[in-house]
């Protein structure tokens, strides 16, 4: 026989073996016990969780010899016939590869009218039901809403949104649970012992945490480190495995970055990165590293069987860190770790995202949630407007009202002229309209009206596309690579002011057109996140 994975060797077989769902398993073992059998159950969670185990055991249940029953023999010929897959009486369909309504017609619809051969029911498992296309689901609505006696339907599904709510209406609903840390600790620590695999402890505790729930990657991973394992399974060798950068250089990023050292930080996250490193790895391996910290910091007894030296290690870098600056980190690493994916140079994404970490305040995360009017820079000093006086009958009327004076660009030290640092803002613009059209138009009628250490001041004539632009940290946040891209120096910054009209102005004030084709099609996707049909 081929070799068996270790994720289909130790597949739950009866209701007892199921980890962390013991909320389902009791439901569904009372309702057996008591006769009580719905004509249709839809089974919801995250992969890895058990909902197809969950089926299969449900429908030997279901036509065991001595059932229903809550616990089946697995013994039975019944029960053997399922286990092995040559079952006539269970029909398994993946929606995922058989959306069409020919196949739901043809492998559900159809055989549904025929009675079972050997067992009591005629049991169907659609996994990932929620790929059936809108067609499929009506041909398929009919027959779960007046099923025969002798049909069972079981759903299983990672994205309940998209199942209409007239299926789900006429489903019994169960919810899957990820799996905890300690489930799966001692989940790994069994297989561990039944094949004879030799683990540190804390890197069974890396791989149950890295699995984020799921029974079936935990046991995927765990076999990945056993062949690559040289004897025995080591915590440097499953962090090697899984693509994270060496604990001990990301705290070396992480003090670097508490004690405002720039040069140690870009200097570790460059050397990790020669190794071959992604910039999104980078980034992932100090959020796992900081969410292990703040469980130290703040007393959170989560990981399960590390050992006291490693807990000892870890409350006194969490004490280095400190708590304020532990979420400000988290804070800043997420919304990069999140961008970074549509970035065109990440590289230099990440080399922003670090020097952020010294460079930005622990208020400003705090800050940046506020009214956009709290958090909007503040325009460069502005001379004086001058006052109204009351006239001279003596003096002649003059020829023109006075008026304030624009704002002047001054050269910033080092940095290019203002006439070169508009152009440059103008291909921003320019290369951010070919991406995103909507966030470009807003830009549209705007000019750099001073520059000073590295800050380019933008100056906006129209309130309305002004204030859209401080109301979506997004679109500034794509504004602020654009930029970067073209100026090709990560400490350049942009900050935005308005135009403030004088009172001898009289230009009508502007009017945003509707929106309208393409440029409505953007602005829907960027407001509301979501790509149009």
């Amino acid at each position: 026989m081929s070799y068996l994975a270790l994720y289909r060797k130790y597949r739950s077989q009866t209701f007892e073996e199921l980890v962390g769902q013991s909320h389902i398993t009791r439901t569904l073992q009372t309702a057996l016990e008591k006769g009580r059998i719905s004509h249709a159950y839809l089974f919801v969670g995250p992969r890895g969780t058990g909902k197809t185990s969950t089926a299969r055991i449900l429908a030997r249940a279901l036509n065991c010899e001595k059932g229903p029953t809550p616990n089946p023999c697995n013994e039975c010929g019944l029960c053997v016939s399922i286990i092995n897959g040559s079952s006539t009486d269970l029909l398994e369909m993946d929606a995922a590869s058989e959306s069409g309504i020919d196949q739901v017609r043809e492998h559900i619809v159809g055989a549904a009218q025929y009675t079972p051969m050997e067992g009591r029911f005629r049991i169907f498992i659609i996994d990932e039901v929620h790929d059936l296309s809108p067609k499929a689901f009506d041909a398929l609505l009919k027959t779960i809403e007046e099923p025969p006696a002798h049909v069972v339907f079981i759903l299983a599904t990672t994205e309940l949104a998209k199942v209409p709510l007239t299926v789900r209406s006429r489903c019994q609903k169960y919810e899957f649970h990820r799996g905890s840390v300690r489930d799966l600790l001692g989940l790994l620590e069994q297989v561990c012992r039944n094949e004879g695999l030799e683990a540190d402890r804390a890197a069974l505790v890396t791989i149950a945490r890295m699995a984020d729930g799921a029974f079936r990657d935990a046991l995927t991973l765990l076999e990945q480190a056993a062949i690559t394992s040289d004897g025995k399974i080591t915590h440097e060798g499953v962090t090697q495995q899984l693509g994270l950068v060496e604990e001990e250089r990301v705290d070396m990023m992480l003090e670097g970055a508490v004690a405002g050292d720039a040069s140690a930080l870009i200097n570790a996250a460059d050397a990790a990165v020669r190794m071959g490193k992604e910039p999104r790895e980078v980034l992932e391996s100090m959020l796992f590293r900081l969410s292990e910290l703040t469980y130290a910091v703040y007393g959170v007894d989560a990981l399960e069987g590390v050992d006291p030296e490693r807990k000892a290690a870890n409350h006194a870098l969490a004490a280095r860190i400190g708590k304020e600056n532990m979420i400000r980190f988290r804070d800043l690493l997420a919304d990069a770790h999140n961008d970074i994916r549509d970035v065109s140079l990440p590289r230099l994404w990440l080399e922003v995202t670090l020097l952020r970490l010294i460079e930005d305040p622990p208020g400003r995360a705090a800050a940046a949630r506020q009214e956009p009017a709290q958090r909007t820079a503040q325009a460069p000093p502005q001379p004086p407007r001058p006052q109204p006086q009351a006239p001279d009958p003596k003096a002649k009327p003059s020829a023109a009202k006075e008026t304030a004076p624009a704002p002047v660009s001054e050269k910033a030290a080092g940095g290019p002229e203002p006439a070169a640092l508009q152009q440059k803002w103008a291909a921003a613009v320019a290369s951010l309209k070919q991406r995103y059209k909507a966030a470009g138009a807003m830009l549209d009628n705007t000019s750099v009206v001073g520059t000073a250490d590295k800050v380019a001041v933008v100056q906006f004539d129209n309130p309305f596309q002004y204030d859209r632009l401080n109301k979506s940290d997004k679109i500034q946040e794509s504004v602020r690579l654009a930029f970067l891209d073209v100026m090709n120096d990560p400490a350049w910054r942009v900050r935005y002011v308005l135009k403030e009209k004088r009172e001898d102005d009289q230009t009508p004030a502007a009017v945003q057109l509707p929106a309208e084709g393409e440029e409505l099609a953007h602005l829907v996707e960027e407001v509301f996140e979501v790509k149009p049909e």
